[in-house]
C-alpha cells in the first residue's frame, strides 16, 4: 500500500469514528469541538468527512423508523431468547429429526445462535459493554457468548462477525477471542481488531489497534498481527499478512467501504444485511466497485451502482432484484 493510500485509509477511518460519535444524540460539546479541530487539521480530513457525510446524509432519513421497528421486534416477547429457543428445541428439534437429520440441518447453529449471551437479526448491528470495560460490535446475523471470570476474560464468537476493543490490563489479565478455527489472544495493552467467519473453513482476522496473537485451533504455533494487519485462517494454516481492509472496520459505523471489490463480491457482501435474494448476471460479475456505501439500505446502494455502471436493476418480484447490464 503507498503512503498516500494509507493516509486516506486512516482519514477514512477516523472519519467513521467521528461520523459515529455525532450521529449518537445528544452530542456533547467537547466532541464538537474536537471534531471542528480535527476538520481543521488537514484536508484530507475534510475530504474524508465529506464523503462519509454525502452517504450518511442519504439514509439518515430512514434512521427513526428502523429504530422504531428494532424497539418493537427487541420487546414483543416477555420470554428470553434462551427460553423461547429451549422450548422449541425440546418440541420439534431431537424427537422430530433424530439426531442424524438434526446434524445435517441449519437449526443447530441457529439454535446455538439463539441461545447465545448477545445476538444480532439479518441488517441488525449491535454494540455491548462488557464488566470489564470491554466493547464488542456484532455485525448482521451473529452471536457471541463471554466469559469475564476474575483474570479470565474471553469471548467465543458463535457465528458470524465480531468487533473488539479492549482496554489496558494489569498484568497477568489478558482478553482472549475464540472462533470456530482459533484463537486470537491479547496482552495487557489496549487492542482493537475483527474476526469474521468467511466461510465453512476460513476465518479472517483484521487487526486495527495493538497487537494480538493468533493460534489456529489445529496448531500449536501462535503468530503476532498488529495494527494495520489482516490474515485469513483455517484450523490447520494461515495466509501471509496483508494490509488491513476498512470493511471489517467501518461496518459497525453502518458504512460499507471498499477497495478494488468485484461487482459480485460486492453484491454478496451487501447481500449479509438483507432479506430476499439479488441475481446477478455474470456478463457484469467482474466490474471493480470503488466507494463508501450504507449496509443497510439496499435501495440506495443499488442507486448509487446505477449511477456509476451501465447496469440495469429491476425487481420481478418484492424480495427479489435482478441486475443485468443495461
Amino acid at each position: 500500500m503507498s503512503s498516500s493510500a494509507r493516509s486516506n485509509y486512516a482519514h477514512l477511518e477516523a472519519a467513521s469514528e467521528w461520523f459515529a460519535v455525532l450521529s449518537d444524540k445528544p452530542v456533547a460539546e467537547e466532541d464538537l469541538r474536537a471534531w471542528q479541530a480535527w476538520l481543521n487539521e488537514d484536508e484530507g480530513h475534510r475530504k474524508a468527512w465529506q464523503q462519509v457525510e454525502s452517504v450518511g446524509a442519504m439514509f439518515s432519513s430512514f434512521q427513526s423508523t428502523q429504530q422504531s421497528a428494532s424497539y418493537v421486534l427487541e420487546h414483543s416477547h416477555a420470554m428470553s431468547r434462551r427460553q423461547l429457543m429451549k422450548g422449541v428445541l425440546g418440541i420439534t428439534g431431537v424427537a422430530a429429526l433424530g439426531w442424524t437429520g438434526w446434524q445435517h440441518t441449519p437449526i443447530p447453529s441457529m439454535a446455538s445462535a439463539w441461545m447465545a449471551d448477545f445476538h444480532t437479526r439479518v441488517g441488525q448491528v449491535s454494540r455491548h459493554d462488557l464488566e470489564d470495560g470491554t466493547q464488542v460490535w456484532l455485525n448482521t446475523n451473529s452471536a457471541i457468548n463471554r466469559s469475564i471470570d476474575g483474570q479470565y476474560r474471553s469471548v467465543s464468537l458463535v457465528t458470524g462477525e465480531m468487533m473488539i476493543q479492549t482496554l489496558p490490563a494489569e498484568e497477568g489479565y489478558g482478553f482472549s477471542a475464540a472462533c470456530r478455527d482459533g484463537v486470537v489472544n491479547v496482552g495487557k495493552d489496549q487492542a482493537r481488531f475483527c474476526v469474521r467467519q468467511l466461510s465453512d473453513t476460513e476465518t479472517v482476522l483484521a487487526v486495527y489497534e495493538g497487537v494480538v496473537s493468533l493460534t489456529p485451533l489445529e496448531s500449536d504455533v501462535a503468530q503476532t498481527f498488529q495494527a494495520g494487519q489482516e490474515v485469513t485462517f483455517t484450523a490447520y494454516s494461515m495466509s501471509k499478512a496483508k494490509p488491513a481492509s476498512l470493511l471489517y472496520d467501518t461496518w459497525r459505523n453502518g458504512l460499507l467501504i471498499v477497495e478494488d471489490m468485484s461487482l459480485a463480491d460486492f453484491i454478496a457482501e451487501i447481500d449479509r444485511y438483507h432479506y430476499g435474494y439479488i441475481n446477478l448476471d455474470s456478463s457484469i460479475a467482474d466490474l471493480q466497485v470503488v466507494g463508501t456505501f450504507p449496509n443497510h439500505d439496499l435501495d440506495i446502494v443499488l442507486s448509487m451502482l446505477s449511477k456509476s455502471f451501465p447496469i440495469r436493476v429491476q425487481r420481478p418480484l418484492p424480495w427479489w432484484v435482478s441486475i443485468s447490464a443495461a
